[in-house]
């Protein structure tokens, strides 16, 4: 080939890529990208969590159990709050939820380093898993409003896009400045960039919840006065499609919980500084930044129970492979196989989650299945530490792969994430 024809080659190649980009990123509204905006401020402003056991440890004088039983209580506080900041944006509307919840959680943040005791500290970061996670739904349930339905795929995994780029940089930030700043600097960034996210919000974002006409469409007079009374929590949770990926999720999440609760333990056992943590966990970031939108492309047409299997049996191995580290390239290599298995799953099961819900029931839906990472959030700190503390890292990691590789093999026997087209974009 000669250098002309392999010029033109090249350049036929970066055209077609621009291309792609170009439509996975055009045709969403001027609100979808505001939320997309204010999601990534506030990952890159959330530097409080993966270095929480860390400042009870250090800071505290916490045991390795009491750290781990405050990230647990923040867990119980998002597990209320996926399905209470659901049915609040299905019944107040999106932009309530969303705006109280973070200013609320920047207010709570911002007085946990003020506190004083054990228990007095537990209680705010209880309250804050409560208040500042109920905007999660909201969030899902917003995008699902403004997006077409064939979009879905896309729109959430950009969403998550925006979260790992915020990621990809938070952690390594929170590194430096609890080395060179302290603590009490990282619950200040926290709270502000969710006073940031809250004000984009008001000023950018329009209420999105359909209207009651709009979400009846064209059925008729006696079906509108019965879908009041058939709307609810309770339909929700009859609904074994979406409690199966919510159980799903919450295995999935016990797995992922411990790269922010017992990862940063494990690498200081091993003589690494909470920067090199923060530098490990930014591969996840960088990973997910570089893979998940051209994933998603990919992943459009071929969502189902094997593409969810196969995403979950890589996160076990990742997990896994922390077992086998002592360095910090051996942490880093393991994040970044578990961060493959993440692209193909935890952007994707919101996007099922959507096709899954009546248009009246949103945010309810997605609170649910997000009350699957909130409960995980409970358990697997709580866990984690106690299988660490009472039985030593290999443990910890092998039963990590453990728990991923019989989720995969649930997701397969009950054929969880299964198309269903009857309920697509179902009002």
């Amino acid at each position: 080939m000669g250098r002309g024809a392999l010029f033109l080659a090249r350049g036929q190649r970066r055209l077609a890529s621009r291309r792609v980009v170009r439509g996975m990123l055009s045709g969403y509204p001027r609100a979808f990208w505001v939320l997309f905006a204010g999601t990534f401020v506030n990952r890159l402003g959330l530097v409080v969590l993966p270095f929480l056991t860390l400042y009870l440890t250090g800071e505290r004088g916490a045991s390795i159990e009491q750290a781990t039983l405050v990230v647990s209580l923040y867990g119980a506080g998002a597990f209320a709050a996926g399905p209470i900041g659901g049915a609040l944006s299905d019944r107040f509307g999106r932009r309530a939820v969303l705006i109280g919840s973070l200013v609320g959680g920047a207010a709570l943040m911002a007085g946990m380093p003020l506190v004083q005791g054990y228990w007095p500290l537990a209680g705010l970061v209880l309250a804050f898993g409560l208040v500042g996670e109920m905007y999660r739904p909201a969030v899902s349930a917003a995008v699902s409003d403004l997006v077409p339905p064939e979009r879905f795929a896309r729109a959430f995994s950009l969403l998550y896009w925006a979260i790992n780029l915020g990621v990809a940089f938070g952690p390594a930030l929170g590194g430096v400045l609890a080395e060179r700043v302290g603590y009490t600097a990282l619950f200040a960034v926290d709270a502000a960039s969710m006073v940031i996210y809250a004000v984009a919000i008001f000023f950018g974002v329009p209420e999105t919840k359909p209207l009651a006409e709009e979400a009846g469409g064209a059925e008729d007079e006696a079906t509108l006065e019965a879908a009041p009374r058939a709307r609810g929590l309770a339909d929700a949770l009859r609904d074994p499609a979406l409690l199966g990926l919510a159980i799903a999720t919450l295995g999935v999440g016990i797995a992922f919980m411990q790269a922010f609760a017992t990862l940063p333990l494990a690498m200081e056992a091993d003589g690494l500084s909470e920067r090199l943590y923060g530098f490990a966990v930014m591969v996840n970031g960088l990973v997910v930044v570089a893979f998940s939108l051209p994933v998603a492309r990919w992943a459009e047409t071929r969502l189902g129970p094997g593409l969810l299997a196969s995403a979950v049996a890589t996160i076990g191995v990742g997990v896994g492979m922390h077992a086998l580290a002592d360095s910090f390239w051996g942490h880093a290599a393991a994040v970044a196989v578990w961060s493959l298995g993440e692209i193909a799953f935890i952007p994707l099961v919101p996007a099922i989650v959507a096709r899954l819900a009546p248009e009246a029931l949103r945010g309810t839906y997605q609170g649910v299945q997000q009350s699957g990472w909130g409960l995980s959030k409970m358990l697997g700190p709580a866990l984690g530490g106690l299988i660490l503390a009472q039985l030593g890292d290999a443990a910890l990691w092998g039963s990590g792969l453990a728990l991923a590789l019989v989720v995969a093999a649930v997701i397969l026997a009950l054929r969880l994430g299964a198309p269903n087209p009857d309920r697509v974009g179902a009002g």
